[in-house]
């Protein structure tokens, strides 16, 4: 009897760590609190936070750090909440402090965002939203130094960790927030499985081709978008949408069946339905969908219009 309790005990406790370390673990708490910074919330960190990885490295930000968010591009921020909003505060803790150290490979620090994500139990449509906001907007492509001491901490005070986004005009970020905006919709609408749609082919997200093409979408950033096309859909919101719309319960009113044929081509392969369409005084809402910026009015869509609603303000 004692002898089955004790293995049936080793398996339950052997399959829960293998289900909480699919994705990494976090391994305590995030000790801190919440100070006010010069234009909004800031986190200070009391004690080390650490994140291990699947493959056992950790990762860990200091005590002292102070955490404000700035790693992550302000237009994600409304499409799928803000760096302290539900579950990404832990996740956004890790990414904030290596953007700013340096300390670890670029892309393996977005990847280990991403995982972060999962680990903290934020759902894989928005996990992705969020990674692909940050390869394509966020900080610049950095190279170790390996000789460097990682700073302890990195930001004692608020010094924002620069990304592409802000580095780059208004109108080419008006740009970047429409493009940001399509990939959040395709994201929705295949429940994570696609990225974008370029000339007629689906990119399927977790692929070499989806590295491919944000590292593209990157440089065209800071290329303020002056290169040949290939950018994939393009989409912008509006007033309707961000407040009269009814979203069924989803963060943006996804594609539409008929929209885009390759996607309806994709769905139909795999088996999927598209999801509820968001509708508006009855009708369906089918949003606004551009193959690159050649017919984009950047007039009718200004680039802080998105960010600056919360989601507070959404509804």
């Amino acid at each position: 009897m004692k002898v089955g309790f004790l293995l049936a005990a080793i398996c339950i406790a052997s399959t829960t760590a293998h289900a909480s370390g699919h994705n990494g673990v976090f391994l305590s708490e995030p000790r801190g609190a919440f100070i006010d910074g010069p234009d909004r919330p800031l986190y200070r960190l009391d004690a080390p936070f650490t994140y291990r990885d699947p493959n056992g490295l950790e990762w860990t930000a200091p005590a002292g750090e102070v955490v404000d968010g700035a790693s992550i591009p302000k237009p994600a921020w409304s499409l799928v909440g803000g760096p302290f909003s539900g579950k990404y505060l832990k996740a956004a803790i890790i990414h904030d402090y290596y953007c700013c150290a340096k300390s670890r490979e670029y892309h393996s620090t977005h990847h280990a965002f991403w995982l972060g994500m999962l680990a903290a139990g934020i759902g894989r449509v928005q996990a992705n939203m969020m990674w692909a906001a940050v390869r394509f907007a966020g900080p610049e492509q950095w190279v170790v130094d390996p000789d460097a001491d990682p700073p302890v901490p990195c930001k004692s005070i608020a010094n924002a960790v620069p990304t592409a986004f802000e580095s780059v005009p208004e109108e080419t970020q008006a740009k970047a927030v429409a493009k940001m905006i399509a990939m959040a919709r395709t994201l929705a609408t295949t429940e994570g499985n696609v990225l974008d749609v370029v000339d007629g082919e689906v990119i399927l997200t977790g692929t070499d081709e989806a590295e491919t093409h944000l590292r593209f979408l990157h440089e065209s950033l800071l290329k303020k978008f002056e290169v040949e096309e290939g950018f994939g859909l393009v989409s912008f919101v509006t007033e309707y949408e961000l407040k009269d719309a009814d979203l069924h319960g989803q963060m943006i009113a996804p594609w539409v069946l008929g929209q885009i044929p390759a996607l309806d081509i994709y769905m139909e392969s795999v088996g999927m339905q598209y999801p509820s369409a968001a509708t508006f005084d009855g009708q369906v809402y089918a949003p606004a969908v551009f193959q690159g910026y050649s017919q984009f009015n950047v007039d009718e869509f200004r680039s802080d219009f998105l960010w600056r609603l919360t989601p507070l303000q959404r509804r």
